[in-house]
C-alpha cells in the first residue's frame, strides 16, 4: 500500500496580473530588500525627530515665527506619511504566498504514508494565502511534525478504517486563511482522535499529574504539549519520543501566536495554529515611558491602559505583594524598574498619584509602576545580539532626540513577575540592565548591527531540516569554490527549480499522459544539470543527468510513467534538496542512496538494450548513417578534383570462414587503393561479429570506376568469397 496524495487544482499564476496578463512580481534580492528595510527605519527615526522638534518649538519661551512653524508642520506631516506608506510597503514585499511551504509537504506525506502503510488523500487549501516571509520559513518545522503525527497516530490502517465503517483511504488537510489580522494555519485528519482517557492514564503513569480524572477536556489536549510526553507506547523512525509537540508550541508562541486543537473520539483531530501579523523590519507602534533613568517602550498591542492612581487605591496582601483594582478585576502591581534591575524605582514624596501601566500577554496581566509616561512612537527594533539576553527585554531601539530605549518582551516580562520567567542565573550575560551611563555603553552594542560574513566561498546555514545522516550526504568530494555573488545566484535558481519540480511532478502523477508535463520536468533537470556542471558540482550533475535519460525514454515513448516512475523523480529531487542544504554549509556532497542509484542503473540498462535494437534494425535497412567525421570526409572527397567517391554493394557467400571475418578482410584490403568513409554494417558491428550476407561500403579512390570495378574481380570476388557485386560513382 502507498500513500495516494492528492492536492487541489492549481491555480492561475499569481505572479501575473489577471488583468493584463503581465508580470507583476519579479524575485528580490534578499541583501536588498534589507538594505530598504534599513532605510525605512531611518526614515521612521527622522519622521519622529521631527515630530519633537515641532512640540519643542510649540514650547519655547522666544516666539517663532508663524511661517517657520507653518513649515515645521508641514515636515512633520509629510515625513510621517511616507513613513507610514513606506512601512506598509516593505511588509508587501515581504509577503509571499504560503503555497511554497505548503508544496513540500505533499512529499513528506507519500513517503511516510509508504512507511506507514497508510493510503492518505492529501488536500491542500488556502495555499495563495500572503504571510510574512520569516513566517512561512519558520512555519515548515512544526507543521512538519503535525503532518508526521496526523498519520503515524492519527489516520488508521487502511483494514482499520475499512472495519470502523470508514473509506480506507483517510483524509488529511492543510489549509490557511487570513481573519482580523491574524494568519489561521491548520492540519486535520480524520483519523482516530485523541483519547482523552488514554491521555489521563499516561499524565499519571509519567508523573505530570497525581490524578488523571482531575483532568479538564481542554487540559487533556493541552497536556500532549508537554515536553517528553506521548501516547505512543513504541517508539518508531517517525514519531512517539515524546519530543516535538513541546518544540511546536514553542515555535508558534515565539510568533506570538497560539494552538487551539479540536477533536472527537473516532472522527479525527484538528490542530489550529493562530499566529499575528508579524511587522516587517521589525516596526512597532509602542507607547514610551521613563522608569528612573532608564526609557522603555511597550509595544502597543499589549498595553491595556495607562493611568495615575492614587497610594490609597494600592493595597498590600500579607504585608508584602501589592496589587490594585482594575475593572472588577485584582491585578497584582510591581515595580517595572526593579523587576527590570533589581533595583527599585525612588518614590516621590510630594506626589499625589503613581503612574501605572498594564500590560497583557498571553501568559497574564500585571501592573507596573513607571516614573513617566512619554508619548506613543512608532520604533523600530533592533534585535540584542546573540550571547546577550537581557530579562524581559526583547531589543534596543532608537528613540525621538537620537534618545536610547529598550523595548519590554511583554510574555517574559509577565513570566518574570508572576515567578514562571526564566531562571536569572541561566542568562549568558546579565538579566540586570545596566542604567546609567553603563546603560547607554551596552545597548549602543546591542543596537550595532552585525555585518555579514564575507570570503572568496559564500557558506550559508543549512536549513533547519537537515541532517547529517539524510540519505547522499557526505563530505567527499570537496566543494569547489563558488565567487559570492555566483553562489547567491545559484543556490536562489536552484531553490526555485526545485520548488516547481516538486509541483510538477505531483501533477505528472495525476495526468501521466501529459507531454507537456513530462517535457517541462526534463527541461527543469537539465537546467539543474548545466548549474550543478557550472559551478563546479560534476558529480552530481552526472547524477541528474541519469534521470534526464528516464526522462527522454519517456519522451521517445518507450518507456510509460508509471508510480516507480513518480517515486524515482521525487526520490530525485529529494536528494537534490539534501544535496543544496549540504553545499550550502560549505560541504562537498555525492548521491548514496542505493535504492534510487539502482533503480537509475536498471532504467539506463534498460535504455542500452532498447538503443542497441534500435542500431540493429536500422542497420538491417541499409541505409548510410555517417560520423560527423564520415560527413566531413564525404564532403572533402567529393569536392577534391580527380576524386571519385563510390558506394558499393557486395553479395557475401562464406564458404567456411564467418562473415563478419570476411567482411573486416574486404575493409581492410579495400583500405589500399581507397579512402573507406562508411560502411553497412558499421566497423563497430562488424568487429562485433554482426553481419549476415550482405554489406555496402562507401569509399574515395583516385581510381576510375573500371578499375575499381577490376579490383573487386581480380582480388575481392576471387580470395573473399564475394558472390556479387555493384559499384557506382556518386555525383
Amino acid at each position: 500500500m502507498t500513500g495516494n496524495v492528492q492536492a487541489a487544482e492549481p491555480k492561475a499564476d499569481p505572479k501575473t496580473d489577471a488583468k493584463t496578463g503581465e508580470i507583476d512580481r519579479m524575485p528580490v534580492k534578499i541583501s536588498h530588500l534589507d538594505t530598504l528595510l534599513g532605510l525605512t527605519g531611518e526614515i521612521i527615526i527622522a519622521a519622529s525627530n521631527i515630530s519633537i522638534l515641532q512640540r519643542h518649538l510649540n514650547n519655547v519661551e522666544e516666539e517663532v515665527d508663524k511661517e517657520t512653524m507653518e513649515m515645521v508642520k508641514l515636515a512633520a506631516m509629510s515625513t510621517n506619511r511616507i513613513s507610514s506608506d513606506l512601512h506598509h510597503l516593505v511588509m508587501d514585499i515581504r509577503m509571499v504566498p504560503i503555497k511554497e511551504t505548503f508544496l513540500r509537504f505533499r512529499r513528506l506525506v507519500r513517503d511516510i504514508a509508504k512507511k506507514r502503510g497508510r493510503q492518505v488523500n492529501f488536500e491542500i487549501v488556502g495555499e495563495d494565502t500572503l504571510v510574512d516571509k520569516t513566517v512561512a520559513e519558520r512555519l515548515y518545522e512544526p507543521l512538519a511534525h503535525q503532518i508526521r503525527n496526523a498519520i503515524d497516530h492519527g489516520l488508521e490502517d487502511p483494514l482499520e478504517r475499512q472495519h470502523a465503517g470508514k473509506n480506507p483511504t483517510g483524509n488529511l488537510t492543510l489549509s490557511a486563511y487570513k481573519k482580523e489580522g491574524f494568519t489561521y494555519v491548520s492540519v486535520r485528519d480524520d483519523g482516530k482522535g485523541l483519547d482523552l482517557d488514554l491521555i489521563r492514564q499516561i499524565a499519571v503513569e509519567k508523573g505530570f499529574t497525581q490524578s488523571g480524572s482531575q483532568l479538564s477536556a481542554e487540559e487533556c489536549r493541552q497536556m500532549i504539549m508537554n515536553p517528553g510526553f506521548s501516547t505512543a507506547r513504541e517508539a518508531t523512525e517517525i514519531s512517539g519520543r515524546g519530543v516535538g509537540m513541546d518544540v511546536v508550541k514553542s515555535t508558534v508562541e515565539s510568533m506570538g501566536g497560539e494552538i487551539t486543537i479540536e477533536t472527537e473520539k473516532g472522527k479525527g483531530s484538528e490542530f489550529t495554529y493562530k499566529i499575528p501579523q508579524l511587522s516587517a523590519v521589525n516596526i512597532t507602534d509602542a507607547v514610551i515611558i521613563r522608569a528612573g533613568y532608564g526609557y522603555f517602550a511597550v509595544p502597543v498591542g499589549n498595553v491595556v491602559a495607562t493611568q495615575s492612581i492614587r497610594h490609597n487605591e494600592i493595597h498590600t496582601t500579607m504585608g508584602r505583594t501589592e496589587n490594585i483594582k482594575y475593572l472588577d478585576s485584582i491585578l497584582p502591581l510591581h515595580d517595572l524598574l526593579q523587576l527590570l534591575t533589581g533595583t527599585p524605582l525612588e518614590a516621590d514624596p510630594e506626589a499625589d498619584a503613581v503612574p501605572i501601566i498594564i500590560i497583557e500577554a498571553k501568559n497574564g496581566r500585571i501592573a507596573c509602576k513607571v516614573s513617566e509616561f512619554i508619548r506613543p512612537q512608532k520604533l523600530v527594533l533592533i534585535p540584542l545580539p546573540d550571547g546577550f539576553h537581557a530579562g524581559g527585554i526583547s531589543g534596543t531601539t532608537i528613540l525621538g532626540g537620537s534618545q536610547l530605549g529598550m523595548i519590554i518582551e511583554p510574555f517574559e516580562l509577565v513570566g518574570m513577575a508572576s515567578g514562571t520567567g526564566l531562571d536569572q542565573d541561566s542568562y549568558t550575560t546579565s538579566s540586570a540592565i545596566p542604567m546609567g551611563d553603563d546603560f547607554a555603553s551596552s545597548s549602543a552594542d546591542a543596537a550595532a548591527p552585525a555585518s555579514p560574513a564575507r570570503g572568496g566561498t559564500a557558506v550559508i546555514p543549512a536549513a533547519a531540516d537537515q541532517k547529517d545522516d539524510q540519505p547522499g550526504a557526505r563530505q567527499a568530494p570537496p566543494a569547489p569554490e563558488m565567487d559570492e555573488g555566483l553562489a547567491e545566484q545559484f543556490f536562489v535558481e536552484i531553490r526555485d527549480i526545485l520548488n516547481e519540480l516538486n509541483e510538477d511532478i505531483f501533477q505528472l502523477e495525476k495526468e501521466p499522459e501529459s507531454t507537456t508535463r513530462v517535457n517541462t520536468i526534463f527541461r527543469h533537470f537539465h537546467s539543474i544539470t548545466g548549474n550543478f556542471m557550472m559551478t563546479g558540482f560534476t558529480n552530481v550533475g552526472a547524477f541528474v543527468h541519469h534521470v534526464e535519460s528516464v526522462l527522454d525514454q519517456i519522451r521517445e515513448k518507450t518507456l510509460d510513467v508509471s508510480q516507480e516512475i513518480i517515486d524515482l523523480l521525487l526520490d530525485a529531487v529529494k536528494n537534490l534538496e539534501g544535496g543544496l542544504a549540504a553545499i550550502r554549509s560549505g560541504k562537498g556532497y555525492e548521491v548514496t542512496d542505493k535504492d534510487l542509484l539502482a533503480t537509475l542503473d536498471r532504467y539506463r540498462r534498460r535504455d542500452t538494450i532498447i538503443r542497441k535494437k534500435e542500431e540493429e534494425d536500422a542497420q538491417d535497412d541499409g541505409v548510410f548513417r555517417m560520423s560527423p567525421l564520415g560527413t566531413l570526409l564525404f564532403h572533402a572527397k567529393m569536392s577534391t578534383p580527380d576524386t571519385n567517391v563510390f558506394q558499393s554493394m557486395i553479395q557475401l557467400k562464406p564458404s567456411f570462414q564467418d562473415s563478419s571475418l570476411i567482411a573486416y578482410l574486404i575493409i581492410r584490403r579495400l583500405t589500399m587503393i581507397a579512402d573507406i568513409i562508411d560502411s553497412v554494417p558499421s566497423l563497430e558491428r562488424i568487429e562485433q561479429g554482426i553481419v549476415k550476407d550482405k554489406m555496402k561500403i562507401m569509399f574515395a579512390s583516385k581510381l576510375p570506376l573500371e578499375d575499381i570495378n577490376r579490383f573487386f574481380k581480380n582480388q575481392l570476388q576471387r580470395y573473399y568469397s564475394v558472390d556479387m557485386f555493384e559499384n557506382l560513382i556518386m555525383e
